[in-house]
């Protein structure tokens, strides 16, 4: 069975999502960002199946703890999900940019279109999502694909090869519909992918760009 690992980033969001996973069956293991990430890594190293899920949080991805150590220290080797900070921790990951939206945006439904990705397969299109972000991606490297937009603004992007996505707004929202259909699809599509070994060494941090 997939285990979830739940990167918290001290968010209010953080325990409906948490909640969500757990009806829909998953185990989940919660780790708060201030832990280091040598810990995190080890505890993935022996578990079957592990998805790592990148929680909502305030500031910068910059400002989060371990997260963005993890990102780099994992992508390729497990799957993961990140919602909005772990959205943008994800693009800046990858050497994508994350700035200023324009407008802050604080419980709004927008009526979003997506590029029927398998992460949301069987879903509407255009799908109402809820959004609660100040910051959005505004430059996306070639390595991930925007799979959905509302009015020019990346609200999700995918790594194909490395099994990891993205969601700017919030899948655990009731102002989300099929919030729950489309995390079963993301770990769906998360754990399509051949057995990798993770390591608990820690790399050579490369520069990016």
């Amino acid at each position: 069975m997939t285990q979830i690992v739940f990167i918290d980033n001290f968010d209010s969001f953080t325990y409906n999502l948490v909640d969500q996973f757990r009806a829909l069956g998953y185990p989940v293991t919660i780790y708060r960002n201030h832990i280091d990430a040598n810990t995190i890594i080890h505890a993935l190293s022996q578990m079957e199946n592990p998805v790592v899920v990148l929680s909502p949080g305030p500031g910068k991805p910059s400002d989060a703890g371990c997260m963005p150590e993890l990102i780099e220290r994992l992508k390729g080797k497990v799957p993961m999900i990140g919602i909005c900070l772990g959205h943008q921790a994800i693009v800046e990951a990858y050497g994508g940019v994350v700035e200023g939206a324009g407008n802050i945006v604080h419980g709004k439904t927008s009526m979003m279109a997506h590029e029927n990705h398998a992460i949301y397969q069987g879903l509407p299109n255009p799908l109402a999502i809820a959004r609660y972000h100040s910051l959005v991606a505004t430059q996306v490297p070639e390595s991930l694909t925007i799979t959905a937009e509302v009015d020019g603004l990346v609200m999700s992007v995918v790594h194909e090869d490395h099994r990891v996505c993205g969601f700017q707004y919030h899948p655990e929202s009731i102002m989300t519909t099929f919030g729950a259909n489309l995390l079963v699809n993301a770990i769906e599509w998360a754990q399509n992918k051949h057995d990798r070994q993770i390591s608990t060494t820690k790399p050579q941090r490369q520069e990016l760009g």
